[in-house]
């Protein structure tokens, strides 16, 4: 563990949005929108929200969730895909577990994103 936040290597700041708003949950629920800034920490918990675009998301998810599930047996964090409306313009991923869980999580999910291709419309 760290001993101080602020001592803690921090996840880049302009690479966070991922096309959309990167937020902070603190701990105990909540949620935060817009913003950005370092994922929140608590009692060995980090916390953090990220928009991908919506054209984007099967890159994460993979066929038949294969990609997704990767990424948590790889960094071991919990990665939640919310839902959202059929028109939706983003998703928002929220990823929780350890400090360097979430960050391994993160960098795996943002390589997912810059990689793909928008998806085709019939």
């Amino acid at each position: 563990t760290y001993p101080e936040r602020s001592n803690r290597p921090q996840i880049p700041q302009s690479s966070m949005p991922m096309g959309g708003n990167s937020s902070n949950v603190p701990m105990g629920g909540g949620g935060g929108g817009g913003g950005g800034g370092a994922p929140t920490s608590g009692a060995n918990q980090t916390i953090q929200q990220i928009y991908v675009p919506g054209e984007k998301i099967g890159a994460v998810i993979g066929r038949r969730g294969e990609t997704i599930n990767e990424i948590r047996r790889t960094t071991s964090a919990h990665v939640d895909i919310q839902d959202s409306g059929p028109n939706a313009k983003q998703r928002l991923i929220v990823i929780t577990g350890g400090y360097e869980q979430v960050r391994s999580a993160y960098y795996m999910i943002k390589n997912k994103v810059d990689l793909a291709r928008p998806a085709a419309h019939p």
